[in-house]
């Protein structure tokens, strides 16, 4: 089940989204006394997390997790743990706990044991927070990947390292069988090249050639939030 709702700005956008995902975590701590929140890479979701981090929630029991990231140092400009850090583990949210996927080893591969660990506790995801690329990836399932359709598969792990030509850098994913037992999914889709892409992924085809539709097609509520 999809909904789509469309903001007449992106800061509409942003404040919106931040009202109703610190909603689902207070939901989410009332009932299970602990949410996990899983937020992307990127430069689209920077306002949204400004406007999260000033809202009241009981922050000190939230885990927040990364949607995916690349293989870099946690401190290098473009990680996508460097973007949380800074714009979203700020103000009310700064009690709140990260968990970063960087891990000092020689390969990407030896550290997935380590973040599976880390994620063992914090699954399934209460809140997930995607965002989608012009050739519809979503996280870091990318069409052309050198192993999509093992990260899409009914059986794939956690967490796997994703390469490919056009996958800048090696970077960790979480995979599809996780990102669709999200309790709660919203994609953030913004300009109009985007939305035509979304479009078309939103027609009925394979899920290797339009990962998107990873979520898209998921039998539990996602949400769509659209602007200009």
């Amino acid at each position: 089940m999809t909904e789509t709702r469309v903001y007449p700005d992106r800061g509409s956008m942003a404040a919106g989204l931040a009202e109703q995902v610190a909603s689902e975590l207070t939901k989410a701590i009332k009932k299970r006394g602990r949410a996990t929140l899983a937020v992307p890479g990127g430069e689209t979701p920077t306002e949204f997390f400004r406007h999260l981090s000033q809202l009241d929630l009981e922050w000190d029991c939230v885990s927040v997790i990364l949607t995916d990231e690349k293989f870099v140092p946690e401190n290098a400009n473009h990680s996508h743990a460097s973007r949380v850090i800074k714009e979203l583990m700020q103000n009310k949210a700064a009690v709140a706990t990260f968990h970063s996927y960087h891990h000092d080893t020689a390969t990407p591969h030896d550290a997935v044991p380590d973040i599976m660990g880390v994620l063992h506790d914090l699954l399934p995801i209460d809140v997930c927070i995607l965002g989608m690329g012009l050739d519809t990836h979503v996280a870091s399932l990318f069409p052309n990947a050198d192993n999509i359709d093992e990260a899409l598969g009914l059986w794939a792990p956690t967490v796997m390292v994703m390469n490919g030509p056009e996958v800048e850098d090696s970077r960790f994913t979480l995979t599809a069988p996780v990102l669709e037992r999200a309790r709660k999914a919203h994609i953030l889709i913004v300009g109009e090249d985007k939305k035509v892409a979304l479009r078309e992924a939103q027609k009925v085809g394979l899920v290797e050639e339009a990962p998107v539709r990873v979520i898209l097609n998921r039998a539990r509520a996602t949400t769509i939030h659209y602007a200009d």
